[in-house]
């Protein structure tokens, strides 16, 4: 049985996360935006990755293993599952990394960003 499209996508999502998040890290100028993951970064890449990996696929194995009883519901449910990842990944990446950098630079059309950062604080 092929996995559903809702499925795959929120692997790729989850897959891309974990990547862009250690490309970024090397940096040294961003940091993890979820508690829990940022403790298992604590205790190095390879837990975090562990963890951030069951974090993952456990509940897509569930989803999948659910899909048989209620296929609709488990649709519904990734969906809302995908876009509650983006749109909390898109929240902090810009409230935890971007606004900083922006009042860094007390310049520029970023000042607005800061401002809107600032009201959901």
């Amino acid at each position: 049985m092929a996995l559903m499209a809702e499925s795959v996508l929120l692997i790729f999502i989850g897959l891309t996360d974990l990547l862009v998040t250690l490309v970024f890290l090397q940096s040294r100028a961003f940091v993890e935006g979820n508690p829990l993951m940022a403790y298992y970064l604590k205790l190095g890449t390879g837990p975090f990755i562990v963890v951030k990996m069951m974090l993952l696929f456990l509940p897509i194995f569930v989803a999948e293993w659910s899909r048989r009883y209620r296929p609709q519901f488990v649709r519904w449910m990734l969906r809302g599952a995908i876009a509650a990842y983006l749109g909390t990944y898109i929240l902090l990446f810009f409230i935890i990394n971007v606004v900083p950098l922006a009042k860094a630079s007390d310049s520029g059309p970023m000042q607005n960003v800061v401002k809107i950062a600032e009201k959901l604080r």
